[in-house]
């Protein structure tokens, strides 16, 4: 059997490695475009599986991406995954759409890997060390207890606000410090800011810890301060939004 081919266009460059990380874990080979066009020179040059890309690229938008790859004879069965961007102010259109782990798990599906083999956080058959429900204590004050146990591996963290769509955050460790986040479309410290805010509106969140060994990281620049520090940053940025008129 072929390995499995999935080709990522993605914008925020740690995203794509975490992407590209979980992917090998199933054996899943990855091709990143630097953009639309990129990846449409990709897909003359290699057979792909699957294609996992940003809804807004910088030198496209995702459904104007969807159309040219539908368009091409050669291209047109295979399937795009969409990762929603984060929502202007007001603007929750992309708010219900799946993303992080959970397009992951769709392409997955998709090129055929064995449930039973996803990699955490998304194999769902695997008990997580840590989970319960977020209220007392909170995520940040959580965050701060693994930190100090020096844990590595991965969170969900789910909201499910009444009447609505649950949304999932993703966020990876290393000994205990932060190194990865996205939430809602967002990406670092933006996501995890955004998961903070959204648990303050939708109190109804449970939280799930998956150790793994050490998480390759790159460019993970608002992560290079400790889990402690970063938490304070948080408050303090959560605060301040919340002064705001």
């Amino acid at each position: 059997m072929s390995t499995p081919v999935m080709l990522t266009v993605l914008n925020n460059p740690a995203r794509a490695a975490m992407y590209g990380h979980l992917a090998r874990q199933v054996g899943v080979q990855v091709v990143h475009a630097e953009g639309a066009l990129h990846a449409l020179t990709q897909l003359e040059r290699t057979s792909v599986d699957a294609i996992i890309c940003d809804a807004q690229m910088p030198d496209m938008s995702g459904a104007e991406f969807c159309s040219v790859v539908a368009g091409d004879d050669s291209t047109s069965r295979l399937p795009v995954y969409l990762i929603p961007g984060a929502p202007d102010a007001g603007d929750h259109r992309f708010m219900t759409l799946p993303a992080g782990p959970e397009v992951l798990a769709r392409a997955f599906r998709q090129l055929g890997v064995d449930m039973a083999h996803y990699p955490v956080p998304m194999n769902t058959r695997r008990r997580p060390e840590l989970d319960g429900h977020l209220g007392a204590p909170s995520l940040p004050e959580f965050l701060n207890w693994v930190a100090d146990l020096a844990f590595s591996g991965h969170w969900l963290v789910t909201v499910r606000p009444e009447g609505g769509s649950q949304r999932t955050g993703h966020l990876a460790m290393n000994a205990g410090q932060v190194v990865y986040a996205e939430f809602a479309g967002r990406s670092g410290k933006a996501a995890i800011l955004a998961l903070l805010k959204f648990i303050e509106q939708h109190p109804a969140a449970e939280f799930s810890f998956y150790r793994s060994p050490e998480v390759p990281v790159h460019d993970a620049q608002d992560f290079t301060q400790s889990t402690a520090r970063l938490l304070i940053e948080l408050a303090v940025d959560l605060d301040e939004s919340s002064a705001r008129p």
